[in-house]
């Protein structure tokens, strides 16, 4: 019975370690904004990335994507790829979007 709570043990405590292998982030982050830059959304943004970028050691990029109510940066942050490198800090409106127009306004969907 002590061979196999030894066994638990070690296995519960190896567990976490492989999880996190590697260092995040290992490279820049974007974040992505569907706002033109000087709106509140940009203002939040640029202060949760200079926060960011202190904590990680990492930079971390605001990218404007104004346009279409937001649904283009939507679009670009769902088509990229799923490492965690590419953020959307959005506002309500991709909610509003989406009720209000769904047919052309699909843009949580990847294609």
């Amino acid at each position: 019975m002590q061979i196999l709570l030894a066994a638990v043990l070690a296995f519960i405590w190896i567990c976490p370690l492989q999880a996190q292998r590697g260092a995040y982030p290992s490279a820049p982050v974007r974040i992505v904004v569907g706002f033109p830059p000087g709106g509140g959304v940009d203002v939040v943004a640029r202060l949760i990335a200079q926060k960011m970028a202190g904590v990680w050691g990492q930079p971390v990029v605001v990218e404007n994507r104004p346009g279409a109510a937001s649904v283009l940066a939507t679009r670009l942050v769902a088509s990229a790829a799923p490492d965690g490198y590419t953020v959307l800090i959005n506002s309500n409106t991709m909610v509003v979007n989406q009720v209000g127009n769904p047919p052309s306004t699909d843009s949580t969907k990847r294609s």
